[in-house]
């Protein structure tokens, strides 16, 4: 089966490469000429995992969405979510596990500052999507 995102997807992709670039800039910044809290090389490898795993999270989230308003039943649709959500949950808390148990190679600063870009990523897609509309 093959699908592709929505433009809304797409943008919010987009967003959190912006964000990926300068939260790397501002978090090299700060790791090198301020407080080295972790080595560079760990800070990108956690930032740019953890904000590989906000867009999958955001593809997945996409398809669980449209599969669920596909559903007739609501209470199978609710159960077909909820579902969802808790595998989704289940891919953080492994990757949270992965940076735990590899904690050389993952920086785990970086890897919550990918994981919770999603949030503002959010934010800044549904402002886009608002300034868009009110132009036309």
């Amino acid at each position: 089966m093959r699908w592709s995102l929505s433009k809304t997807a797409k943008i919010m992709c987009g967003v959190l490469a912006g964000l990926f670039v300068a939260f790397l800039a501002a978090g090299l910044a700060v790791s090198i000429w301020i407080i080295p809290f972790e080595p560079p090389r760990a800070y990108t490898v956690g930032l740019l995992t953890g904000t590989l795993l906000s867009a999958v999270k955001v593809a997945l989230m996409e398809k669980s969405l449209n599969r669920a308003a596909d559903m007739g039943e609501f209470g199978s649709a609710r159960n077909y979510g909820f579902l969802q959500v808790s595998l989704r949950n289940l891919l953080t808390l492994g990757f949270f596990l992965l940076v735990f148990f590899f904690s050389h190679i993952f920086g785990l600063y970086g890897a919550i500052i990918g994981v919770l870009s999603l949030q503002p990523a959010a934010a800044l897609t549904g402002y886009i999507l608002r300034k868009e509309t009110a132009q036309i």
